[in-house]
């Protein structure tokens, strides 16, 4: 936690999701810097253009002396840190996370005070929600943001739980190499609450690198794949998908179960999680 004996009135925010979070409890207005990759709120935009806000770089080398420079109260850090490190992790880590921690750190040894968010499900974002909404003095707005979101995941797992039967469904992170989720993370754990079976949640990794003959094997009855919006997807298409080595057997691919959800909604562990949550159970269990 923070030693902040006074309310932030100059805040950086390292991740998209941190950025979601602050604008989203009330806090944007004190955001004086934030990443390349932050894009929303839609007014972040106007705001960086009128040099209210600063970009300081990227999610995962932001610029030090930048964020310095702005003279911050907090820098709120997000990362993606594995609840279990493999060997693979130690020596071929395709998340990163170890960078963040780095950036932490040091940013600490200059004096500034930093807030880590390492979420890893959705109950983890809620009080994430509500830990900015204290640092910040947003609690009030943060509390009623958390009760609302927390109706929508009530609603979702309500209608969940009515279901039949709870299909197999894989979520595709990347595809060179195979990239899926396991248990351990926020969009595994949406899966489950949505009523899915996620058919690598059973994975040592939370973000286990897999072969495509794994995926064939388990045979998954939804496939969902992320997009942004103007952007080439990086799995190609539908109809690409279909006619991957081996895949014209799989059931998904059979039954023609394979969607889109927008990837910033459900790799941000912020707000917009419960969007993507809702799209989900819509694939998951079409008849409810």
């Amino acid at each position: 936690m923070t030693n902040l004996s006074v309310c932030p009135e100059r805040i950086v925010s390292l991740s998209p999701s941190n950025t979601e979070i602050l604008f989203a409890v009330g806090a944007g207005d004190k955001v004086v810097g934030v990443t390349d990759y932050c894009n929303y709120p839609t007014e972040l935009e106007a705001r960086i253009e009128a040099d209210e806000i600063v970009r300081v770089g990227g999610y995962w080398n932001p610029l030090v002396e930048t964020i310095v420079d702005l003279k911050p109260d907090l820098v709120l850090v997000s990362t993606a840190q594995c609840t279990l490190k493999t060997n693979n992790c130690k020596t071929n880590c395709s998340r990163r996370c170890e960078l963040t921690v780095k950036v932490a750190n040091r940013l600490r040894s200059l004096g500034l005070n930093v807030l880590i968010l390492a979420p890893h499900s959705m109950n983890d974002v809620l009080d994430d929600i509500l830990l900015v909404g204290m640092a910040t003095g947003n609690s009030a707005e943060a509390i009623n943001l958390v009760e609302n979101l927390r109706q929508r995941i009530d609603a979702v797992v309500t209608n969940s739980n009515l279901a039949s039967n709870r299909p197999k469904v894989y979520f595709e992170v990347w595809n060179n190499p195979y990239i899926s989720v396991n248990s351990g993370t926020w969009i595994g754990n949406l899966i489950n609450l949505a009523g899915g079976t996620n058919i690598f949640g059973d994975a040592v990794s939370e973000w286990p690198v897999i072969r495509s003959e794994d995926i064939i094997q388990r045979d998954p009855d939804i496939m969902v794949f992320p997009v942004i919006p103007g952007v080439p997807r990086f799995w190609g298409s539908f109809e690409a998908v279909k006619k991957r080595l081996g895949w014209e057997n799989i059931t998904a691919v059979r039954d023609g179960r394979l969607y889109e959800v927008p990837r910033d909604f459900i790799s941000r562990p912020g707000p917009r999680l419960v969007e993507a949550l809702e799209l989900l159970e819509k694939m998951i269990n079409p008849s409810s």
